[in-house]
């Protein structure tokens, strides 16, 4: 019998988010997307059975969801909580059955990417298991195109870069594909990123009016702001790249400050009252800048601040009704561990 465990790291998306939606970022003449991975992990544990029984159980969601093998191969659990899950144990199609126990730290609607995170935790623990060891651009390929049938919209890729490599990076999305810039910080940047990042949970699940197909349509249509708020993205998210290597955080706060405008330009309910009332508060506090994650409309806050106003900020987003989520930037990505017994 074989026991597989494998974690992954969400991210923090710095900059340059909806620029990895392909042909997006064609449109645009390619672009930069720019995140770090933070120990908020999304985890899969395998253990095989003797049977052709796959066992699903989620422990933050505290639900399960058992099919033999003809019902999973028949696309039986599509219309459950577990259908991204699903589908990638029908891709990677394991010799033998599976228990297999999900976990996602993050809470649901964070904004930070958990579900593709998992999805990469998934398919690097049946990678293993399957003894194919495929290279991590082909495992990245694999998990974009099962969320996308999954789901039934274009999906981005800025979030299994960051669960399958880790650090900070910079992608840049152009007609030659991905190409990935491991960012190279110095050690006392890097503590100073984590000292001054503070992020927090709305209470609120991310927006999805701003998803990738809704974007790609307007873009096309040139429909209300969506181009012109789509190329100021794409500048901030040079800015920010280009702070990220000057290590100036000056620079840095301006580059965000600037990216959460236009991210609000992209469409009516990226930002909410209660968004409003949280920035407002953490810059009274003393906060340098403020982004949502993800699309917007709830999810995380990401704050930067001047390290010794740390606790004002934290202080000031728990009497708004945040939740402060403790994190750190982390280096390294996908981790595995298989024994046997």
């Amino acid at each position: 019998m074989i026991r597989i465990h494998t974690r992954t790291p969400n991210r923090i998306d710095l900059a340059g988010g909806t620029l990895d939606i392909y042909p997006l970022y064609l449109f645009l003449s390619g672009g930069y997307t720019l995140n770090a991975a933070i120990d908020l992990y999304s985890e899969i544990q395998l253990e095989t059975r003797e049977d052709d029984q796959f066992v699903f159980r989620s422990d933050d969601l505290d639900a399960d969801l058992s099919l033999s093998r003809d019902e999973l191969m028949q696309g039986r659990g599509d219309d459950s909580a577990f259908r991204l899950l699903v589908e990638g144990v029908r891709f990677y199609r394991p010799a033998t059955g599976l228990n297999i126990t999900s976990r996602n730290q993050a809470p649901k609607g964070s904004g930070l990417g958990a579900s593709s995170a998992l999805l990469i935790a998934l398919s690097g623990a049946l990678n293993q298991l399957n003894q194919q060891y495929l290279p991590g651009e082909q495992l990245i390929q694999h998990a974009a195109d099962l969320e996308a049938w999954a789901l039934d919209i274009p999906t981005g890729k800025q979030d299994y870069y960051a669960a399958l490599y880790g650090g900070v990076q910079a992608l840049h999305f152009s007609n030659r594909g991905v190409q990935r810039e491991n960012l190279q910080l110095s050690e006392d940047f890097f503590q100073q990123l984590n000292a001054g990042l503070v992020l927090s949970f709305t209470g609120q699940s991310h927006f999805s009016g701003t998803n990738n197909w809704n974007m790609m349509k307007r873009y096309i249509d040139n429909s209300d702001n969506t181009r012109t708020a789509l190329q100021g993205i794409r500048k901030t998210a040079a800015d920010v790249h280009r702070a990220l290597q000057n290590e100036d955080l000056e620079a840095l706060s301006a580059a965000l400050n600037q990216e959460w405008h236009n991210r609000k330009n992209l469409a009516e309910g990226v930002s909410t009252p209660q968004i409003e009332t949280m920035i407002n508060a953490v810059n009274a506090a003393g906060a340098w800048a403020s982004k949502i994650c993800g699309a917007g409309g709830g999810g995380c806050l990401l704050t930067l601040c001047p390290p010794g106003q740390r606790n004002a900020v934290e202080s000031a987003l728990q009497e708004t009704g945040a939740e402060v989520m403790r994190h750190r930037i982390v280096r390294h990505g996908l981790q595995i561990q298989e024994a046997f017994y």
